[in-house]
């Protein structure tokens, strides 16, 4: 539950039963409220590192049955190291707010048999993004559901509504340029509702001398009571909205799958494949921005700047150091595979090798060669590289080095690029090796 900072137990032979013994419990309670402030490094897919400030407020006893309130404001920068976007830095401000309950709050009564607490959750947040000489962007959510383990091996996260509203404001000049060249851009800044349920399922073996599983799998259905009532069919030109604002409806679902095979105490292969789809439908034909999948970057296909691949073949025609490449889609198949091992002391060194690509489900006439096919596993992109790791125990360092082997956006036939290969010309040093830095291990 949380509420507690020591759980001592002991045991004495009875003094009133035979062959018996006596157990207490020694409960030392952790401070009702603290106030606790957070300093973060951090990194994403987008090849963006930065800094966040957090001062957290928490009650663990808020309602005097071990309810955890946490209300927390935070404020962070982020710039980009390498890559598409340098010189537009990212600030991000806000609030949220999360209360706790160590049980099911339902109108009926549930008994558990797992040996674990089961909690529901209610989120409230806010957040405040600026993307310097670009635009700005208000963020709203809010949610609803519970966190249960079936056992040390299975959770489940169900949340019975989930909204997301995002507006933007203060777009630049320079910004509105870049979408009258590119007019998918203009998606980023359009206003989004989004709400419904999502359901995640995550299965994890327990560590095993040589093989340890993971699987996490997630639904997110949005819009679908709401589509059913209005009648909205944006194909029939019945669009319909919500608070003047269309309303996203799609069904879309993910599975991230994972394998680590240990070679030594101080070795091991491991592996993830991750799989998604998403399907926009009656008020939508496209899936919202913030749900579409993205593929590259830090913890993607590493030899590619986030977002610079794919949708299939498709090769966007802008510049390639834009500050922002458009390339999402509905669909996404992802394979890496990397070895691990330990080189001296904090240092440990790792070998990979990254495969994948995402797709569009319908045509897009702005796009050629982006809509799936049964020529898809022709168009994924790879890239191998090594990295180093350095554990400092309460964070690790990452480093990669990567280069691709095969551009799903070259005609058939010229797709593999080993033939390129050159690490002695400048050229194409600059144009091929990508380094990524970042915080934690990719998978």
């Amino acid at each position: 539950m949380g509420t507690f900072k020591f759980v001592k137990n002991t045991f004495t032979v009875s003094d009133s039963l035979k062959n018996a013994l006596d157990a207490n419990y020694y409960l030392t309670p952790l401070p009702r409220k603290s106030l606790r402030l957070e300093l973060l490094g951090k990194t994403n897919s987008a090849n963006y590192t930065g800094t966040e400030l957090n001062l957290n407020w928490s009650n663990r006893n808020t309602f005097r049955g071990a309810e955890l309130l946490t209300i927390s404001v935070f404020g962070g920068l982020e710039v980009q190291v390498s890559g598409q976007n340098q010189g537009f830095n990212v600030y991000r401000l806000g609030s949220e707010a999360n209360l706790i309950w160590p049980r099911f709050i339902v109108p009926f009564k549930v008994n558990s048999t797992s040996a674990f607490v089961p909690k529901t959750k209610l989120t409230l947040g806010y957040e405040f993004q600026n993307r310097t000489n670009l635009y700005s962007l208000n963020s709203f959510k809010t949610s609803f559901g519970y966190i249960w383990k079936e056992n040390v091996r299975k959770e489940h996260t169900l949340n019975l509504t989930e909204i997301n509203y995002v507006n933007s404001f203060n777009v630049s000049k320079l910004y509105d340029q870049q979408v009258e060249q590119n007019p998918t851009l203009g998606r980023v800044i359009e206003k989004q509702l989004i709400f419904g349920p999502t359901y995640s399922f995550t299965y994890t073996t327990e560590t095993q001398k040589t093989h340890t599983f993971y699987y996490k799998g997630s639904v997110d259905l949005s819009g679908n009571l709401a589509g059913l009532i209005t009648g909205a069919n944006i194909k029939n030109g019945k669009q319909q909205q919500i608070f003047d604002v269309n309303f996203s409806q799609f069904a879309k679902t993910e599975s991230d799958f994972r394998h680590y095979l240990k070679l030594s105490d101080n070795a091991q292969i491991a592996s993830r494949v991750i799989v998604g789809a998403g399907i926009p439908y009656g008020n939508s034909d496209v899936l919202p921005f913030i749900r579409q999948f993205f593929i590259g970057g830090t913890n993607s296909i590493r030899a590619f700047r986030a977002r610079s691949i794919g949708p299939g073949s498709y090769f966007s025609p802008s510049n390639p150091n834009s500050f922002l490449p458009d390339q999402s889609g509905d669909l996404k198949l992802e394979l890496n595979t990397e070895y691990r091992a330990k080189l001296f002391s904090i240092v440990r060194g790792a070998l990979f090798v990254d495969a994948g690509n995402i797709w569009l489900l319908n045509d897009n006439p702005l796009k050629p060669g982006a809509q799936i096919s049964k020529q898809f596993m022709s168009e994924l992109g790879a890239g191998v590289g090594a990295g180093l790791r350095f554990d400092l125990s309460f964070l690790v360092l990452r480093t990669d080095l990567a280069f691709p082997i095969r551009r799903p956006y070259l005609p058939k036939g010229q797709r593999w690029v080993f033939n390129a290969i050159d690490f002695g010309n400048p050229n194409w040093r600059s144009e091929n090796l990508v380094f990524n830095l970042a915080i934690g291990y990719p998978f």
